[in-house]
């Protein structure tokens, strides 16, 4: 009778050790951290129900990285629990990523997607031959693989199978939900795909022409712009003493002062701010420009107070760093963004109002009203053409109806 082979003894993850590093050293990290007692409840709830699953599938969750997350939240949380809390699960799981030194993955760095490769090649001849800045970059290729997983799913990109039909289903399943000027950004870049394919050899030129264009007739190309009442009351929006609105205070004078871009502010550098010379070095990501601008004394005191008593210590060269927890960490374009339209919000204006590119036409709009031509409006605001600085000074209509003759009788 053949002995049995000796079975090699499994590695059993020790859950125990895993729920005591989650209760004292995370919990004590998300204090440091300036997170409230109750998301930190949250969060180690939702990491101890992870340890938990992950040991009976004899893995530890000290041992997951960026790549474990969105199969954790795929297997554990949308099929066990049907949880529709996403976010908060996904904030848990990246909160414990930082407490372990280790770095979120993007979302390309997590696909497995065939037609993936495809996409990057794509990226790069925008770059490279087309000339796009990042940010135009980052919105065509969100919408190149919006379509192709609509189309293909994980599989290979069979550019043949695509017909005008799958064209319109995507044109009306995804630009139906946004205004028309978004959904014409959408189907441009979809356009722009097409005639990319087609450059390469994968499909013919009739795609390209097959994408279609909403109609926007009858929409106001150009936002209302502040009045001087309205813009005062902007300025006096914010609290004083308090870390959060000398922050968005000083933040939403660069775009009120400076028609700078709500990315713009976003990337400014303590070096950027020269306190001496009541200047601001500004860095364009759209563009890829830099400029000077000189500051306002408004502006240049608002920038000073939150840089003595707001802005938190840390390794970040950063200007405008975050308040709320993870704290010490730079803000974003949707955090500029945020505060402004809270600010709106409290100074009672219109529900409509919901962008900072309002802020610059209006700064435009008052420099034109002043006296100022195109071609100095253009070099503050960056631009290359005196037509896009065209569409961004408005001029005052009642000023002009002073200039209208009487109809000759």
């Amino acid at each position: 009778m053949a002995k049995k082979r000796p079975s090699h003894p499994q590695v059993v993850p020790d859950l125990a050790a895993d729920l005591c590093i989650i209760r004292g050293g995370f919990t004590a990290h998300m204090r440091r951290s300036g997170y409230l007692a109750f998301t930190t409840r949250l969060y180690q709830n939702s990491l101890e129900r992870v340890a938990v699953w992950l040991s009976a599938h004899r893995r530890s969750i000290s041992a997951i990285t960026g790549r474990d997350v969105p199969l954790i939240l795929r297997d554990f949380f949308l099929r066990r629990w049907r949880c529709h809390t996403m976010t908060r699960h996904r904030g848990a799981l990246h909160a414990w990523l930082r407490f372990r030194g280790l770095p979120r993955l993007s979302s390309e760095a997590t696909c497995c997607a065939v037609w993936l490769p495809w996409v990057q090649e794509y990226d790069r001849f925008l770059a490279s031959d087309s000339g796009l800045s990042i940010q135009t970059r980052i919105y065509r290729r969100r919408y190149a693989k919006l379509f192709l997983t609509s189309c293909f799913g994980d599989g290979p990109a069979h550019w043949k199978r695509v017909t005008p039909q799958d064209i319109w289903r995507f044109a009306e399943r995804f630009a139906g939900r946004v205004r028309p000027s978004s959904a014409n950004i959408m189907l441009g870049s979809l356009r722009s795909l097409f005639r990319y394919a087609h450059l390469r050899g994968d499909c013919c030129p009739d795609l390209a022409k097959a994408v279609p264009q909403v109609a926007n007739y009858g929409q106001s190309v150009r936002p209302t712009v502040l009045s001087e009442q309205q813009r005062r009351r902007l300025e006096r929006a914010f609290q004083k003493n308090l870390p959060g609105p000398l922050r968005d205070r000083a933040m939403t004078l660069c775009m009120l002062d400076l028609g700078l871009r709500a990315s713009d502010v976003a990337h400014l550098r303590m070096q950027d701010f020269d306190r001496a010379q009541s200047t601001l070095h500004v860095f364009s990501p759209k563009t890829g420009d830099r400029r000077r601008l000189p500051l306002t004394k408004a502006l240049a005191d608002a920038i000073a107070d939150y840089i003595q008593h707001a802005r938190p210590g840390g390794v970040s060269d950063q200007l405008f760093l975050r308040i709320h927890p993870p704290a010490d960490c730079p803000t974003g374009a949707g955090v500029v963004r945020g505060a402004v339209r809270q600010a709106y919000a409290r100074c009672g204006f219109p529900k409509s109002w919901t962008g900072t590119h309002r802020l610059r036409h209006s700064f435009a709009t008052r420099l034109y009203a002043r006296g100022a031509d195109l071609a100095q409006i253009g070099s503050l605001l960056g631009h290359r053409c005196i037509e896009s600085s065209n569409r961004y000074a408005q001029p005052d209509l009642k000023s002009l109806r002073a200039l209208a003759q009487p109809w000759p009788r």
